[in-house]
C-alpha cells in the first residue's frame, strides 16, 4: 500500500505505531529544526560574498522570514499537543524552506541566481531522511517543491532555458531517489514494531500459559495433599 498503513486484521495497530514514531522521532525533527536554522543563517555569509548589492534583499527572506519561522516552530516543538501535527508541520518546514530559496534565486541577478540551487539538494535531503517525515509526507512535500521549482524556473527565475532543463533533470531524479529511500526507511521501522509487537504477544501468552500451569499444579499439589491426609485418616483408625 502506498501509504504503508497497517491495514486489515492490523489496522488497529497504526495509531500505536504513530504515536511510537512521533515519540522516537521528536527530538530528531528538533535537531532538525535547531541545525536548518543554524545552516541557513551561516549561509548569510555566502549572500555577502556573492551578490553584495543586493544583501539586505536576500536577507530580509533569510533571517525575517525563514529563520524566524524555523525558530518559531523549534518552540512549538515542545508544546503537548506538537506529536500530533508533527508531520504536517515537517512538511512545511520544507515548504517553507524551499520557498525561501525560490524567493532568493528570484531576487538575485540572473547569472549568479543559479548558486542557490545546490540549496534545493540540501533541503530534499532533510526531507527524505533527516526529518524522519513518513514516505507520505515526505512524497507530498518533495513533489511539491520539485514541481514549483520547475514552474518557476521557466517562469520566473532569469537562467538559461536549458540550464533549468538540466536542473529540473537532475532534481527529478533526486526526487525519485529520496522517495525510495523514505519508503524503505518507514518500511523497515514498521517491520521492527510489528515484530516487536508480535512478540509481545508471545510473551503475553507464554505469561498467560505458565499462569495456567502453576494454577493446575497447585491444584493437583491441594489434590495429593488432601488425598495423603484421607489416607493417613485411614491409616490412623485401623491401628
Amino acid at each position: 500500500m502506498v501509504t504503508l498503513a497497517f491495514i486489515g486484521e492490523e489496522k488497529e495497530l497504526e495509531p500505536d505505531f504513530r504515536e511510537q514514531y512521533a515519540a522516537r522521532s521528536l527530538n530528531q525533527l528538533r535537531f532538525a529544526l535547531f541545525s536548518a536554522l543554524i545552516i541557513y543563517s551561516l549561509f548569510g555569509i555566502l549572500d555577502v560574498a556573492l551578490i553584495p548589492d543586493f544583501t539586505h534583499k536576500l536577507w530580509t527572506a533569510r533571517y525575517l522570514i525563514v529563520s524566524v519561522s524555523l525558530l518559531g516552530l523549534l518552540f512549538l516543538s515542545f508544546l503537548p499537543f506538537f506529536k500530533k501535527i508533527m508531520q504536517p508541520v515537517g512538511v512545511l518546514l520544507v515548504i517553507f524552506t524551499a520557498m525561501g530559496l525560490f524567493r532568493m534565486m528570484t531576487v538575485a541577478p540572473g547569472d549568479l541566481s543559479n548558486y542557490y540551487f545546490a540549496g534545493l539538494g540540501l533541503v530534499l535531503i532533510m526531507n527524505y531522511g533527516f526529518l524522519r517525515l513518513r514516505f507520505i509526507w515526505a512524497s507530498v512535500a518533495g513533489i511539491i517543491v520539485i514541481t514549483t521549482y520547475i514552474l518557476l524556473s521557466f517562469a520566473v527565475f532569469k537562467t538559461p532555458f536549458l540550464l533549468n532543463i538540466v536542473n529540473s533533470f537532475f532534481l527529478i531524479f533526486m526526487n525519485i531517489i529520496g522517495m525510495f529511500i523514505a519508503y524503505n526507511l518507514e518500511l523497515n521501522y514498521r517491520r521492527v514494531y510489528y515484530t516487536h509487537q508480535l512478540l509481545q504477544i508471545e510473551r503475553s501468552k507464554l505469561k498467560t500459559l505458565n499462569a495456567r500451569l502453576e494454577a493446575k499444579v497447585k491444584d493437583k499439589a491441594a489434590q495429593i495433599g488432601n488425598l495423603n491426609k484421607e489416607i493417613q485418616k485411614e491409616i490412623d483408625k485401623k491401628k
